[in-house]
């Protein structure tokens, strides 16, 4: 049968030849989503802040929680460094800028975060399940943060 194109070989060549080559997901990166929290630890302490990053081959997106904040804000524009595991960030929230450049590892986002109360650095241990936490003084509920 050498030679020989056959109806068969020749529509699956006509068909790989008009389909796209795939999307591909991103191999530095595993997509996802990941949550890193640090609770309040008092109900007079209302520190407590999450960030939410999620991981995408169509683009990544974070969500910034604080206690201090009216509402969670949307951040689509990130820097991530594969090599280094860098993350950096700035927006705005509740008229106040807010910047934040760390590092992620396997269990924790660490860096320095600067807001209305200044340069502060923060260690926020990824979130496996989300459980009830201490209630913060914003979130008397002791919904998870």
């Amino acid at each position: 049968m050498s030679g020989r194109i056959t109806l068969g070989s020749f529509s699956l060549a006509a068909l790989s030849a008009l389909c796209p080559d795939p999307a591909w997901p991103r191999t530095n990166w595993i997509s996802g989503t990941y949550v890193y929290a640090s609770p309040c630890a008092t109900a007079e302490d209302a520190t407590g802040r999450r960030v939410t990053l999620r991981r995408s081959p169509l683009g990544d997106t974070l969500v910034y929680e604080a206690a201090t904040l009216a509402k969670p804000v949307r951040i689509d524009t990130i820097a991530l460094d594969a090599a280094t595991k860098g993350v950096a960030f700035a927006t705005e929230a509740d008229g106040h800028p807010i910047r934040f450049t760390g590092t992620l590892a396997v269990d924790a986002l660490t860096g320095v975060l600067e807001d209305e109360a200044g340069p502060h650095a923060v260690h926020l241990a990824r979130v496996l399940r989300l459980h009830g936490d201490p209630a913060c003084r914003a979130d008397p509920s002791g919904a998870a943060r």
